[in-house]
This record gives structure tokens, C-alpha cells and sequence, in this order.
């Protein structure tokens, strides 16, 4: 209803009214609008001081299902797969070697995939490759029959999945810098996706066999990379190239920094440390008297507290480095791999994951913003891939090597507690080696904000309300 047609309505309703004393005309005021102004006035519609944003942003909501479908993926599989070697035969020094040898190829091509990336081909649709390629290569683990070629099949679906660890960059160069923060909002939902799926599947694999491994996780990485190629386009399709400002002014070619190759140092002792503790706690916890059911559980607590923690490490930012929060998760590690150490039954050592959750959202998050941070702006992707595959690839060839003959030979206990130390100068080297990650990334102009891996300038207040913030 019109301003005009409520005034009308009222002054009907006015007229009707019985009046015995008629009332006198107001006071005049120097400063009277005229009539005609003050009702155009009125008559004119007043935009409100907020409005709730009448598209969602598809971009992000976008990100924000991959993350979840490739977290629910990966939790039907990769907790399981040292329990899946053991089912079929193989020892713990043998399952430290596939799983080695699988690290060793994921880190070479996981560098190759991260070059083409900044150079030639879209990683949003590598990504998509990688998911139906693993997709069909964990379908040939149902046809494999013996040792060797079991093996084979685990290093392939290990190289089918590498060029995976892109999907962190594309979130990051979709993500403006002033809010990076809410990477850790975006990451959470694969934890979440991880936390259900690998609660699912444990009990299902514990009814019926872990040979359904395959036929599980097929299907959804099928899926997962589905959703990528419909709802992630290449930036080249979404976004302008990289704004002049952005590149380097001399033209120089962009290298390695220094805080860099430190911080690398700090996050293999931590890969290792991880990989000895987490592959064989699943064999502990099957030698403890578990079965499928507690290792997906396991895996499930992690996952459980890795989400509030991952959505409020905005909170700690404030307070704190990306440094700082790095080296509290390996101290939170080191407490756990103390008890992991000393616990004498299955179900303490699952519930502990609980706490390992924390260790691992400070220490992940805080990994890739540090390499945002300190990598050069043209080699964000390579950033990214250099401290992932050093984290889960070359650290975890010395982790699962070392692992396994420590376990087999000395047992767990020796084991657990030697990684212990490890960890702790992992948490110390990343204390001083990283001097360059501050306590803010903050723009150098606060009216712009920039993508960080190139991409649209956007004047604060041109994004809808709220449309960055989930």
C-alpha cells in the first residue's frame, strides 16, 4: 500500500467522526515546509540501512559442498587403508613401506600438478580429474589378489589423488584477503563431511567386510569431483586476470623465500611425527581389541572437535601469530603422543583423538595461511604444494618407514614416544623460522579488498552483507 492511498484511507476515516467544536488551525512557523514538498518528501520510497542479501554467493556455497563431499569421500578410505593392508596380509614393516613408497609418488607429482597449475591448466578441473581418476582406480582394488599387487594399486589411487591438495588454493584465491580467516570456516566442512562418513563406513565395513572399501569410496569421489566441475569454475571463466598491483613492480622472477624453506623444515618433522603415530594407532588400536567400527570412530572424534576449532580460529587470530597457533597444536600433539604411549586398551586410544582434533586444526589452518602468507603472489599454488607435500608426502616416507620398523621391532610404546621429540622441534623450529607471518594479514589499503591469488578489487561495501562471512 501507496503512502498516498494510507493518507487517503485516514482522511476518510477523519471526515466521518462527529466533531462539536471545530479544532484551530496550527501554528505557523517561520521555518513551515510547504505541503507539496513534505508529501513528495514522504511519498518517497527510503532504502533500508540493511538489507539481507537477495543472492547467495555461489561461489562459496559452491566451496563449501566440495569440501564437504570430499571429506566424506576420503573418510571411507584413508583412515582404513593401514587396516585394510593388515586385513590382507601384510605386516607393520610392510605396510610402513607401501604407504612410504605412496607418499613418495604423491609428492612428486603433487609438485608437478601444483606447477601446471600456476602456469598452464586450471586446477579446479585437475581437481576434477583426480577425483574420477581415483574413483576408477579404487575399483581395481577389488581384482587385486596378491601382495605386490596390492600395493601397486594403493601407490596409484595415492598418485590418482594428488593433484586433490589444490582444492586449498582454489578456496584461497576465491577468498579476499581482509577475511582469509573464513578458510577455516570453509575447511571445517570436510572435517564434518570426514566426522559422519567415517562413522558410517566403520560400522558398515565391521558388518560386512572391509573388501567394501572399493565400492564405498568410488561412487562418492565420482560425485565430489561432479560437484567441482558444476560448481567451481576455472577463474579464468569467473574472475579478470591478476591485477597489475598484485605483481611483483620489477619484474623479477618470483622464488623460494627463506621463511619459507624454514617453515618446511618445521612441518616434515611434524608430517613424520603424524604418520608414525596416526597409521600405526589404527593397528594398535585393532591389536588393542577394536575393530573397524573404533578406527572410523577414531577418526570421527578427530574430526568432531577439528570443526569448532577450525571455526573459531578467527578468535585466537586475534590474539595470536599463525606461528604461535602452529606451535600449540604441536604441543598439544606431543601431550597425546605421551598417552597414546601408556594406554592399555582400545578405547582410551580412540578417545584421545578427541584432543588430537585440536592439534590438528591449529596446526593445518595455520600451515596454509602461513604459506599464503610468505609465498610469492604468482607462486601461491606451489606455496601451498610445496608445505603440503612435504606435510603428507616426504615427511610421512621417513614417518611410515621409521613407524613401521619401530613398531615391529620395540614395539609401540618406543614408538609413540620417540615421535614425541620429533614433534617438539617441529614446534620450536616454526616458533623462529617464520618471522614473516604476522599477527594480521591486513591489506595495504583498507577501502580494497584483493584477492589473494589475483582476482576481482572490490570498494568495501560493493559485496552484499553477510555475502563473505559463511
Amino acid at each position: 500500500m501507496s503512502w498516498s492511498s494510507m493518507r487517503g484511507g485516514w482522511w476518510c476515516q477523519s471526515q466521518s467522526r462527529p466533531r462539536t467544536t471545530p479544532m484551530p488551525p496550527p501554528a505557523r512557523s517561520r521555518n513551515r515546509v510547504p505541503t507539496a514538498v513534505l508529501f513528495d518528501t514522504l511519498s518517497t520510497p527510503v532504502a533500508p540501512s540493511f538489507e539481507w542479501p537477495t543472492k547467495p554467493n555461489r561461489t562459496i556455497s559452491g566451496l563449501h559442498w566440495a569440501y564437504i563431499l570430499v571429506g566424506t569421500a576420503d573418510g571411507t578410505v584413508l583412515p582404513f587403508v593401514p587396516l585394510y593392508l593388515f586385513d590382507r596380509g601384510l605386516t607393520a614393516a610392510w605396510i610402513g613401506l607401501v604407504l612410504a613408497v605412496a607418499a613418495a609418488a604423491s609428492l612428486v607429482l603433487g609438485l608437478a600438478w601444483a606447477y601446471l597449475a600456476d602456469r598452464r591448466f586450471s586446477p579446479e578441473r585437475m581437481v576434477v580429474a583426480a577425483s574420477v581418476a581415483a574413483s576408477a582406480v579404487a575399483l581395481l582394488l577389488a581384482l587385486t589378489s596378491g601382495a605386490l599387487t596390492l600395493a601397486l594399486v594403493i601407490v596409484a589411487l595415492s598418485v590418482a589423488r594428488s593433484p586433490m591438495m589444490l582444492l586449498d588454493p582454489i578456496a584461497l584465491r576465491r577468498l579476499l584477503t581482509t577475511r582469509r580467516t573464513d578458510y577455516a570456516r570453509i575447511r571445517l566442512r570436510m572435517s564434518a563431511g570426514w566426522a559422519a562418513s567415517a562413522i558410517g563406513s566403520g560400522a558398515v565395513f565391521q558388518t560386512l567386510g572391509l573388501r567394501l572399501i572399493p565400492f564405498v569410496y568410488a561412487p562418492l569421489s565420482a560425485l565430489a569431483g561432479l560437484w567441482v566441475w558444476h560448481a567451481l569454475k576455472p577463474a579464468t571463466e569467473s574472475q579478470p586476470p591478476e591485477s597489475g598491483s598484485e605483481r611483483d613492480p620489477s619484474g623479477r622472477r618470483a622464488t623460494i623465500p627463506i621463511g619459507l624453506v624454514g617453515f618446511l623444515v618445521s612441518c616434515f618433522l611434524l608430517g613424520a611425527s603424524l604418520a608414525a603415530t596416526q597409521n600405526f594407532l589404527t593397528l594398535q588400536i585393532n591389536v588393542l581389541g577394536g575393530g573397524a567400527v573404533l578406527v572410523g570412530a577414531a577418526a570421527a572424534f578427530q574430526a568432531l572437535t577439528e570443526i569448532p576449532t577450525m571455526g573459531y580460529t578467527h578468535v585466537l587470530r586475534r590474539y595470536l601469530s599463525h606461528r604461535v597457533l602452529f606451535a600449540i597444536g604441536c604441543g598439544v600433539y606431543l601431550v597425546i603422543f605421551v598417552a597414546w604411549a601408556f594406554a592399555s586398551d582400545a578405547l582410551t586410544a580412540a578417545l584421545l583423538k578427541l584432543a588430537a582434533g585440536v592439534g590438528f586444526a591449529l596446526t593445518y589452518v595455520a600451515a596454509v595461511m602461513i604459506a599464503n602468507d610468505v609465498s610469492p603472489v604468482r607462486l601461491r599454488a606451489t606455496g601451498q604444494a610445496l608445505v603440503k607435500s612435504v606435510l603428507f608426502g616426504l615427511a610421512p616416507i621417513a614417518g611410515t618407514l621409521s613407524g613401521g620398523l619401530l613398531y615391529g621391532a620395540f614395539g609401540p610404546r618406543v614408538m609413540f614416544l620417540a615421535s614425541t621429540a620429533v614433534v617438539a622441534a617441529a614446534g620450536l623450529i616454526a616458533l623462529f623460522a617464520i618471522r614473516g607471518s604476522g599477527r594480521r594479514s591486513e591489506p595495504r589499503r583498507r577501502d580494497q579488498l584483493a584477492l589473494p591469488a589475483g582476482g576481482i578489487l572490490l570498494s568495501e561495501g560493493s559485496a552484499h552483507p553477510g555475502e563473505h562471512t559463511k
